[in-house]
């Protein structure tokens, strides 16, 4: 195994596993697409045992991936140190693939600098070609997209930076979603739990690179909110929507996806195409912050959702009308995936130096060999072919010889973003599908494509997986900003649904009752119904069934009113205490007789569900008080430290 070598610039054991991994495979398996990001490196000099060799320093690491569009494989193809994506290069890579037996149909980047270097190289342009011929059958088009969660981020940064004036003269700005998170101060139940001024408005340095925060401020739940509590930015809201939904449709995962926007793309996808022409004419009509011209964001989602169009086109054409495409793919997941697991490799070593990040480069690619039970042996002659040649993916073209080929399996790779690889609890999951049903799928990067399924099998598990619920759902804004826009705009938000006279805080109560009415639906099914089959519910109830696509449980009125008297029994319960929580054993067990004694035509199990709930949310203010004031201390320690 010691043969298995995986050089840098040098792509021949990726040529090899390439050709036996698409031997014999039918054309729509062979349809593929490149990806390529760097990753930073530790900037020192380092000694490579294997190679005898001293290498660095280096900045960054250049990976590309390959992975089909249409199949489950994918497979690191190329890496390299300090050496930016060129035309040259990207043409190489290219040619390599297609002699491996891949056809490429796409590539995709972020919008770094030597990114955009590379379109201008490659020519192309928003108004112009978005897509370059392929060097080995220019009849056939590669089509050039930017990472589509990479582009949310940036669109997210710039409505909290500069704010977007929309064509018909609305404003999306901080101070605006500021607005809506204030909704909710204060009060333990809430209907956007899922916001947070500390990380959804307040994102700084690293903070910002991560998706499922923007994706959970331009969501569904929020442009509702708008809509129905600051009705004045209608326009505002509808930007918000539309965002969420092209999102979806440009992050497609599964064509059984509840949300019939993210089920990929194809010839009866009218509704999809639809959002797109909307959000293309959106993005290209608004102004960002005083500049006049397009910046580069918009310029790259006018390129994405050109493409989009032309590569489902193709794929129609070349594969039959019911092919579909899986818009989801077509984005850097799998980069960042890898780029989790080269870092992970390294323990609590998150920055390897050039070295280190060549031995786990090579070690994954092993592993994966291994995995799929291919034999990673090279013969002496393919050595010796291999030493002779260059260490341009170019020279790779053609070596056909050894046995040692392979492939990385799509089930291989971690669905989620390296900055958000912490698996949640099933509690956790069901209570934040429930509590906001929005993109995080997805969008999460996927934002939403973490494993969240299951319940625990122990009563204790439970009990701390209600916690997370409460302790990442309910949050508490800390402060307002001061209107620098548009002068109809309200400073102070009304917490009232105008339209129904229900509190934002009702709404939120008759949402965790309808979640403990989705736990208990085995036990007592009467205590709630899903949204979609809801008739005569309770007006408190409307919130749940605004922002529900049908799945969402609904109580119904004798829950709800038993909902409400256990609430008051809750707080007199605890009233006497000093942050209003009992700290006396048997906190859960003792409220939980009190209320059977009062309650008894619900099963126990109902009852104790509703005591370790609101128990958590109780806790959970408890310590957002004491993080803010924690901050608040550091913060005048700070002060003093540094004035003067």
């Amino acid at each position: 195994m010691k043969n298995f070598v995986v050089k840098p610039g040098d792509a021949t054991c990726a040529t090899r596993m390439l050709t036996q991994l698409l031997d014999g495979k039918p054309d729509m398996d062979r349809a593929c697409i490149l990806m390529f990001d760097e990753m930073k490196v530790s900037g020192i000099v380092s000694y490579d045992n294997t190679a005898d060799q001293v290498m660095g320093p280096n900045a960054y690491m250049q990976q590309v991936i390959v992975r089909s569009l249409f199949g489950k494989w994918r497979l690191p193809l190329y890496y390299d140190f300090d050496a930016p994506m060129t035309k040259d290069l990207l043409e190489e890579l290219i040619i390599m693939v297609e002699a491996g037996g891949g056809n490429v149909v796409a590539a995709v980047s972020d919008l770094g600098g030597s990114n955009r270097g590379l379109w201008t190289e490659l020519e192309i342009d928003c108004d112009g070609a978005t897509h370059l011929p392929n060097p080995v059958d220019p009849s056939r088009k590669i089509w050039v997209f930017a990472d589509t969660p990479h582009l949310l981020k940036l669109l997210r940064n710039h409505v909290l930076d500069d704010g977007i004036t929309l064509p018909n003269g609305g404003l999306v700005d901080k101070e605006l979603l500021a607005q809506v998170l204030a909704i909710d101060e204060g009060r333990d139940y809430r209907i956007l739990p899922k916001l947070n001024v500390d990380t959804h408005l307040e994102v700084h340095g690293q903070a910002r690179q991560k998706v499922r925060p923007a994706a959970q401020l331009l969501s569904r739940s929020t442009a509702k909110a708008i809509e129905r509590f600051i009705p004045q930015e209608k326009a505002a809201a509808d930007f918000i929507r539309l965002c969420n939904d092209g999102f979806d449709v440009l992050n497609g995962q599964s064509p059984c996806d509840s949300n019939r926007l993210r089920r990929g793309l194809g010839s009866a996808s009218a509704e999809a195409f639809q959002v797109l022409t909307d959000l293309e004419t959106a993005i290209r009509n608004m102004t960002v912050g005083q500049r006049s011209s397009l910046m580069p964001f918009q310029k790259g989602f006018l390129v994405t959702i050109r493409s989009m169009r032309g590569l489902v086109a193709d794929m129609v054409d070349r594969l039959g009308p019911s092919t579909y495409v899986l818009t989801g793919r077509v984005n850097q997941d799998a980069v960042e995936s890898f780029f989790g697991m080269v870092r992970g490799k390294g323990g609590a070593n998150f920055n390897p130096s050039p070295s280190e990040a060549k031995s786990r480069v090579r070690n994954l690619m092993l592993m994966h060999v291994m995995k799929l039970g291919l034999n990673p042996k090279v013969s002496r002659q393919a050595r010796g072919l291999k030493a002779s040649r260059q260490t341009r993916p170019a020279a790779a073209v053609g070596d056909e010889e050894g046995s040692g080929d392979g492939a990385i399996d799509d089930t291989d790779f971690a669905e989620e973003r390296s900055v958000e690889e912490d698996q949640v609890s099933a509690d956790l999951s069901d209570m934040q599908s429930l509590f906001v049903e929005d993109n995080q799928g997805s969008k999460s990067r996927s934002e939403a494509r973490s494993s969240e399924r299951g319940e625990r099998s122990t009563e204790g598990d439970d009990d701390s997986a209600d916690l997370s619920d409460m302790q990442s759902l309910f949050v508490e804004v800390k402060h307002h900003y001061k209107s620098r826009s548009a002068s109809n705009r309200v400073t102070t938000p009304s917490r009232v649904d105008p339209q129904t006279g229900v509190s934002a805080e009702m709404y939120g109560m008759a949402h965790a009752a309808g979640y403990v009415a989705a736990k208990c639906r085995k036990v007592d099914p009467n205590l709630g119904v899903p949204s979609a089959f809801a008739e005569e519910v309770p007006v408190e109830t409307m919130w749940t069934r605004l922002i529900s696509r049908g799945g969402l449980n609904v109580p119904t009125a004798r829950w709800m009113s038993a909902f409400r008297q256990m609430e008051a029994t809750f707080c007199r319960h605890h009233h006497m205490e000093p942050d209003r929580l009992s700290r006396r054993p048997g906190v859960i067990g003792s409220l939980t007789r009190l209320l059977c004694a009062e309650q008894p035509d619900f099963d126990p199990r109902v009852i104790r569900r509703f005591v370790r709930l609101r128990t958590f949310i109780r806790m959970a203010c408890i310590n957002r008080e004491l993080r803010r004031e924690a901050m608040e201390k550091r913060e005048a320690r700070k002060k003093k430290q540094f004035s003067g």
